[in-house]
C-alpha cells in the first residue's frame, strides 16, 4: 500500500485527510516534510547525490537527508526514520536540533508532479565514526558529498543548478558563522 500523507490547507492548518504519495503530487496537494542538515565534529556539511534513479531532481545534491511525514506522524520522529534509512545512522530525538519551517512550492517533471510543501528543518552532528559509515539507501542516494560552508557557497553561486532548489535552507547556511 502506498505511504499515506497528511493533507494541509495551504495555510498549513490540518486539512483533516490523508491521501497518497501519487495523488499528493498528482493535484499539488499541501503536506509536510522533513529536513536535516548533518555536520561532522570539523563543522562540514553533508550533502546526498540524490540517486539517479529518482523521479524528481536524480543526480543533485540535496539537504543532508529529507523526507515525507506520513500521516499521523511527527517531523521529529519522520526525521530519525530518514537518518536511518538514508544515512544509515541511529540518533534520538535529542540528538535533532530545530532550526525553523519554511514553505515551497515547485512543478516539476515537465508540469507533472506538483510539490506544495511545509517543511521543518533540524541540525545534527555526526561523530567521526558515524561520518565514515555513512550508508546510502539504494534508489534514494547514490553518495554523499563533504562541503565546507565556503565550499557550498561557491560552488551553489558558481553551479547552482547542480542542486535541488532549497533557497531558504541554503540562505540560512549562507549566513552560519564562517
Amino acid at each position: 500500500m502506498e505511504e499515506q500523507i497528511d493533507i494541509l490547507n495551504p495555510d498549513g492548518s490540518g486539512a483533516g485527510y490523508a491521501r497518497g504519495r501519487t495523488e499528493v503530487h498528482a493535484k499539488g496537494l499541501w503536506h509536510r516534510t522533513v529536513h536535516i542538515w548533518a555536520f561532522d565534529d570539523a563543522g562540514r556539511i553533508l550533502f546526498q547525490l540524490r540517486s539517479h534513479l529518482k523521479e524528481n531532481n536524480p543526480n543533485l545534491l540535496d539537504t543532508s537527508c529529507a523526507g515525507h511525514i506520513s500521516a499521523g506522524d511527527d517531523s521529529l520522529h519522520a526525521g530519525l526514520r530518514e537518518l536511518r534509512e538514508e544515512l544509515g545512522v541511529t540518533k534520538r530525538a535529542e540528538d535533532l536540533k530545530y532550526l525553523f519551517e519554511a514553505t515551497h512550492e515547485n512543478v516539476l517533471n515537465d508540469g507533472t508532479y506538483f510539490d506544495n510543501e511545509y517543511y521543518d528543518t533540524y541540525r545534527i552532528t555526526l561523530s567521526a565514526a558515524e561520518s565514515v559509515a555513512l550508508v546510502p539507501q539504494p534508489g534514494e542516494v547514490d553518495d554523499f558529498v563533504w562541503m565546507t560552508r565556503e565550499e557550498f557557497l561557491e560552488m551553489w553561486k558558481a553551479h547552482p543548478e547542480k542542486f535541488v532548489d532549497h533557497p531558504k535552507d541554503y540562505n540560512w547556511i549562507k549566513n552560519l558563522e564562517a
